[in-house]
């Protein structure tokens, strides 16, 4: 049985309304304000998808960058009502449609008729002596069987258009119908351009028949598989009683066209999804249920997958370099130099097998061609081998060593620096310089040691930086490391108050100063720049007790060593630059600056320090660590020195409102 719909709209000139046939089987009713719609249908919509980059464009098979996926559903009954997706394991997520029953007869050129092209409702544009049109049911779009439309050209006029058309079976449509096209194409050796027309039926005030172009889409040429090409438009003129599609190509060649699409939308029914995560098992699963219930296999648990593509993807190059160092062996200067790199993803590739090397009695990176003998030729950019490996191909860390290689003096204040070069099996790749005997930094107290990016060090300690949780914005976090094994990476950044906000929420009233710093409990303020200095540091100041804010609307530069009570606590809250001089030994402030944070901003070239030991809370948009000792003094003695104490959390709640810290154990 089948059931006839004519779409006939009120105070609409109809040429020729459309007649719908639909099967009985799978019908529902849907009303809208214009006219009854009845969704009709059988067979499930059909998703495709394709990928950018198209193919892996790292080594072994590997994606290193992050993949998009177009998901592309039609549907040639009832029209598409949903599109399903899932990465992984990980929630279903749906993205919905309205208004996609398709308008078209005889869609996927399954009925032949007596037409100019042998099928159904399709008429051919143009007919001539060098172009024949047939039903092919031989090829056909994937999914869409048994038969597509098929347009062999031989014609040596480049402009000349060849097509076919619904013209006499017209979807029927208003003014200002946002609507959606499609159609499936393929071509072999077309000259001059494939695509479709869309074009709108009015008539004009003495009745006549008036065609009006709407646009067109996107061309393709040459010879291509299946595509499907989809174009959005409005119909207009305000006339406008129906509108038709026109397939085809100029000049020559061959082209085949299936499962082709009117409706009502707004939009087509594709969407995108975007998967940047590292991971060797990576799955996309999909599926498309259309407005009759039907829906589209899908498993990616059957052999073969059904609508699901499995693929690795890492974009991570190995990074977390930690525990290196160098070994003495012969005289003060001859090391063997050593360090441990991570790639938790794909591994470590057999291509980490070389280093350069730097001494302050040659420019730039190379080597000697004798690596124990300072006077023979200075070979620049050249890379040496690393002793044999005594890890595998594919392992998620490694250890790797250069031969024994002499640095030439002992002149260690001046950084000799090691570059290693490490790649993983995707093809990512980095290099990472070490400084021998160079600057190292010690944060106590069980504190957050956070970055808004990646933490990545040019020298670290015998044992670990930190006591507490490292937390970093991006993936690597070279040369730091905590007693704890505390990470977290690619953390979200956190919220952060600067001095305005800060100043605005402070409960209590500020007291303006000059010259001396205060040595009461308050909220105090100094407009423009401040320096702590011999005149400006009262002599009581590290034995009073208080518990202080002080904003500094300027540059705050500590130019003497500044210690407090253990019962004091005074947080300094900064508009521009927090300086310290390089004779500063000890800083016990809590120092919040909206610029940054300068350990010894007047080091000059090769100069040396002694260790900062700073205590209280730190925060800059950039912290920036400028010491370095002399001799071999960083062997054991950080450069920075940097102790969290929560008393600063607890004594300050009361001046800046309701404590906003949650204190957790993490096992």
């Amino acid at each position: 049985m089948e059931f006839a719909i004519i779409n006939v709209m009120p105070n609409k000139t109809t040429i020729k309304p459309q007649l719908i046939l639909f099967t009985a089987l799978g019908i529902f009713a849907l009303n809208n304000s214009t006219h009854g719609v009845v969704f009709a249908g059988t067979t499930p919509p059909v998703t495709t998808y394709s990928m950018s980059p198209s193919s892996p464009n790292g080594k072994n098979n590997w994606y290193v960058s992050p993949v998009t996926f177009d998901l592309h559903t039609t549907d040639l009954e009832s029209g598409v009502k949903e599109i399903n997706y899932k990465i992984d394991s990980n929630n279903w997520q749906k993205v919905s449609f309205s208004n996609t029953l398709n308008l078209v007869q005889n869609p996927s050129m399954e009925l032949s008729g007596v037409t100019t092209t042998n099928i159904a409702n399709w008429e051919a544009t143009l007919e001539d002596a060098d172009t024949t049109y047939s039903q092919d049911t031989l090829d056909y779009a994937p999914s869409f069987s048994t038969a597509s439309a098929k347009i062999v050209s031989s014609t040596v006029q480049s402009n000349l258009w060849h097509g076919i058309n619904n013209k006499e079976s017209f979807a029927v449509s208003y003014a200002y119908r946002n609507m959606t096209a499609s159609a499936w194409i393929k071509t072999l050796d077309v000259t001059n351009g494939a695509l479709f027309k869309i074009y709108a039926l009015s008539t004009d005030e003495f009745g006549n028949e008036v065609t009006t172009a709407i646009t067109q889409s996107a061309v393709i040429s040459g010879t291509n598989g299946w595509n499907k090409l989809s174009v959005s438009f409005i119909a207009l003129p305000e006339t406008v009683t129906g509108v038709y599609i026109d397939i085809g190509m100029y000049g020559a060649g061959t082209l085949w066209v299936d499962a082709v699409t009117i409706d009502a939308s707004n939009k087509t029914a594709d969407t995108s999804v975007v998967i940047a995560s590292d991971n060797e098992n990576h799955s996309l699963e999909f599926y498309a249920v259309d407005q009759a219930g039907n829906i589209e296999s899908h498993s990616c648990t059957s052999d073969p997958k059904v609508n699901c593509v499995a693929f690795k993807l890492d974009s991570t190059p190995p990074g977390n370099w930690n525990n290196s160092g160098a070994t003495r062996s012969g005289n003060a200067h001859e090391l063997y130099v050593y360090t441990n790199i991570e790639d938790t993803t794909s591994g470590i590739s057999s291509l980490t097998n070389k280093f350069q090397y730097h001494t302050d009695t040659e420019p730039g990176y190379g080597r000697f061609s004798d690596l124990l003998g300072c006077n023979s030729p200075w070979q620049p950019n050249v890379w040496t081998d690393l002793l044999a490996p005594t890890w595998t191909e594919g392992d998620n860390s490694a250890y790797l060593s250069t031969p024994k290689v002499d640095f030439c003096n002992n002149d260690w204040k001046t950084c000799k620096t090691v570059k290693f070069y490490a790649e993983d099996v995707a093809g990512n790749d980095v290099s990472k310089d070490f400084c021998i005997n160079g600057p190292w930094i010690k944060i106590r107290g069980e504190g957050i040691v956070g970055s808004n990016n990646n933490i990545d060090m040019l020298s670290e300690p015998e044992g670990d930086n930190t006591d507490g949780l490292v937390q970093v914005g991006s993936y690597a976090i070279d040369f730091f490391t905590s007693s704890k094994d505390w990470y977290l990476k690619n953390v979200t950044i956190p919220t952060t108050y600067n001095y305005d906000k800060y100043n605005s929420i402070i409960k209590s009233s500020k007291t303006s100063f000059t010259g001396s710093l205060p040595t009461t409990s308050g909220t105090f303020i100094y407009n423009g720049d401040y320096e702590i200095k011999n005149t400006t540091l009262p002599n009581n100041y590290s034995s009073s007790i208080f518990t202080q804010v002080i904003f500094v609307n300027g540059d705050l530069t500590i130019s003497k060593d500044v210690t407090l009570n253990s019962k004091s606590v005074v947080l300094f809250i900064v508009k521009d630059d927090v300086k310290i001089e390089k004779s500063v030994n000890n800083v016990h402030l809590g120092l919040f600056a909206d610029g940054d944070i300068y350990s010894a901003y007047n080091m000059v070239e090769g100069g040396t320090s002694s260790t900062l030991n700073l205590k209280g809370m730190f925060h800059g948009d950039q912290i920036i660590l400028q010491r370095t000792l002399q001799g071999t003094n960083n062997d054991t003695s950080p450069s920075e020195d940097f102790t969290y104490e929560p008393k600063y959390l607890v004594k300050l709640k009361s001046l800046f409102g309701k404590n906003t810290v949650n204190w957790e154990s993490v096992e």
